[in-house]
């Protein structure tokens, strides 16, 4: 088996010899980059399931790329689960995106949902956006060179505009975008994340900004795009920053193939529901993870694995409380 980088749940930081996965192995987690966020959720989820195994069954993480080698990965057979995007799952499922050319892969499913990236719309607390509507006619940065941010054009969308209504559509690296809108040679700067976020925290330190907040298109963008799922973004988490923001965007979802067998699932969701504080304190980004988020059917990109659907609707996980300000609505 050839992964980036495969490591045991209980040493994160050891890596396991060997090239063949045999049946006695450990159950395998594609995640993401190791500085990324996937890859502390795929070690801490692996911790939980160790917990939840009463016959010393193991889980290991592999740290990779992100979505797209996971879920091509996982399609193959080299993995049992991943840490994917729900947009790029979609994807997967009905060969378009980065897997266009390719079979659809019917077979992938999702397990449960976490923290949504969502896109955030920055612009000066004191300049003249101060809602959707006053981004008509100004220029917006959308990434950085050759790499726009997708969910602004679903985000214009949802507002029935195209790039036409602007006043220009800008890339430009990040390093150069807070400056420039601080500059006033822009005015606003989109970006997708997960929140905390170290990008979006410099650019609301910079030069007294705020985070737009996008309610207008919201509805629109995710009836379209059922991938992806709205959410509240509480701006606390932010210093000299109140309140929330509405938003949307696509989720971090646990995947596997419907061949992953009903046990391994149920226990997956036992370690994950009954120590959901434990996940929550893994990382800030994890913070709002209530199990409404966790328990939630919005925006997954890929049907639910039967044991998962049931798991869910025996324990009533669904009807848990929601109110955290971070997760999907």
């Amino acid at each position: 088996m050839s992964l980036t980088r495969l490591i045991a749940a209980p040493a994160l930081y050891l890596a396991l010899a060997g090239t063949g996965m045999a049946a006695t192995d450990p159950i395998v987690i594609g995640t993401g980059p190791v500085a990324g966020f996937a890859f502390p959720l795929g070690g801490e989820i692996c911790r939980l399931y160790e917990g939840a195994a009463k016959d010393k069954a193991r889980c290991a993480v592999a740290s990779t790329d992100g979505s797209v080698e996971n879920i091509n990965r996982l399609k193959s057979g080299e993995i049992a689960l991943a840490i994917v995007q729900s947009d790029l799952a979609a994807d997967a499922v009905s060969a378009s995106g980065p897997f266009a050319g390719g079979m659809p892969f019917t077979d992938l499913r999702s397990i449960v949902g976490f923290y949504p990236q969502v896109l955030t719309v920055l612009v000066k607390a004191d300049g003249p956006v101060k809602s959707t509507d006053d981004l008509k006619g100004k220029r917006v940065a959308v990434g950085a060179p050759g790499v726009p941010e997708p969910l602004f054009a679903e985000f214009l969308e949802g507002l029935g505009w195209s790039k036409a209504d602007l006043g220009g559509i800008v890339e430009m690296p990040r390093g150069e975008q807070v400056q420039a809108l601080c500059d006033g040679k822009i005015a606003a700067i989109a970006v997708t994340a997960p929140h905390p976020n170290g990008f979006v925290r410099q650019a609301l330190e910079a030069c007294h900004m705020a985070v737009l907040d996008l309610g207008p298109a919201v509805d629109a963008a995710v009836g379209t795009h059922p991938a992806y799922s709205a959410a509240r973004l509480d701006l606390s988490r932010y210093a000299g920053q109140s309140g929330t923001v509405q938003s949307f965007g696509p989720r971090a979802v646990l995947v596997t193939t419907a061949k992953l067998d009903d046990a391994t699932v149920e226990r997956l969701l036992a370690g994950i529901t009954k120590h959901l504080d434990d996940l929550q304190k893994a990382h800030p980004a994890f913070a709002g993870m209530d199990m409404a988020t966790v328990a939630s059917a919005s925006g997954l990109g890929a049907d639910r694995h039967p044991a998962a659907a049931k798991y869910i609707a025996d324990k009533k996980l669904g009807d848990a409380p929601g109110g955290d300000q971070a997760g999907p609505q």
